[in-house]
């Protein structure tokens, strides 16, 4: 089971890239919160949700994953 101590880049990345697939942008972005140090993108863009902090970012994928091993 992934905490939030234990989530790493990877499977944010790993997460953020199968939302994009899936056409999934709404996860995508709070992937992109969750890895980023600030509340914009490599383009200067906001990112959606920046209003949520990386923490609570960092908790929906925890809860994203969870969810989906569960599945499994």
């Amino acid at each position: 089971m992934t905490t939030i101590e234990t989530l790493t880049t990877k499977q944010i990345k790993a997460l953020r890239a199968e939302a994009i697939a899936a056409g999934d942008y709404r996860q995508a972005d709070i992937c992109d919160r969750a890895l980023a140090t600030d509340a914009v993108d490599q383009d200067g863009n906001e990112i959606a949700l920046a209003d949520w902090t990386v923490e609570q970012a960092r908790a929906a994928i925890v809860e994203a994953i969870n969810d989906a091993e569960a599945q499994a």
